[in-house]
């Protein structure tokens, strides 16, 4: 197994991410994870119910958990490629759904809570997480060059279509619209603040200034020269060893439950 799945099992992990679902999920329920991605967060899922299904729509995003579980002998998750907009279940399957860092992503989320919703059982609980561009915070040195990366790859988001960043504050309006009942909108704050973290968060976002699609679409957009990404990514390398600098990102959260 990669070191860098493991490093993701630690940094992106169910404790932090599905927190908001804990509560609400029994040792018996079957679960589904929609747009799980590399599959950190299923697994911790894993640990507290009876099943998880995790689906993503990139068969490559799959590859190293699936290895991981069936190195570990994880038998109560599997893995499947699929859309959100035709989930392959009954309708009713589910007693609970994790849907984190997707709806933004998508075209059109309300079809996709609406698809999400028909494969709950009648009860069953949806939590949706996404981040929220208007809630970052950021602090140390380079301060302008380190903000602009976020204003750039806002941008490229939208003008590709790639993401809505402040989807995250609607959540409770879509969920209502999808019909599902008793919704609770909350935010989370994830914050960096310790020299392990800084360096971590801060090298990592030196790497996607470098990142191919990122580097292009701001390029083909007008959003940043190959000389402004390289100065980005070198202001990102300073920051991360910094004893001033300082991050924390927001993240809007929903429950929703379907009608009994």
């Amino acid at each position: 197994m990669s070191t860098a799945f493991e490093a993701a099992l630690k940094v992106r992990n169910a404790a932090d991410y599905a927190d908001f679902l804990f509560p609400h999920l029994h040792d018996d329920f079957h679960v589904l994870d929609v747009g799980c991605g590399g599959g950190t967060i299923t697994l911790g899922l894993a640990e507290r119910v009876a099943h998880v299904i995790g689906v993503d729509p990139s068969e490559g995003e799959l590859a190293d958990v699936r290895r991981y579980a069936a190195e570990h002998q994880i038998e109560n998750v599997e893995f499947r490629v699929g859309s959100v907009y035709g989930l392959d279940f009954p309708s009713g399957n589910f007693d609970a759904c994790l849907c984190h860092s997707t709806i933004e992503t998508l075209s059109r989320p309300l079809d996709g809570l609406i698809e999400i919703q028909r494969i709950l059982k009648p009860g069953g609980v949806l939590g949706v997480a996404c981040v929220e561009y208007g809630g970052l915070i950021l602090a140390g040195p380079n301060d302008e060059v380190i903000r602009r990366f976020y204003a750039v790859r806002e941008r490229v988001w939208q003008l590709e279509n790639a993401a809505d960043p402040y989807l995250g504050r609607r959540l409770r309006g879509l969920l209502k619209r999808a019909g599902f009942e008793r919704v609770i909108a909350t935010a989370k704050y994830f914050s960096y603040g310790s020299s392990e973290d800084v360096q971590s968060f801060g090298l990592a976002r030196a790497e996607d200034c470098r990142d191919p699609w990122y580097a292009s679409s701001a390029k083909k957009h007008g959003l940043a020269t190959a000389q402004d990404l390289d100065a980005m990514s070198e202001a990102w390398v300073e920051w991360s060893s910094s004893p001033e600098a300082y991050a924390a990102f927001a993240w809007c959260r929903a429950l929703g439950w379907k009608q009994l």
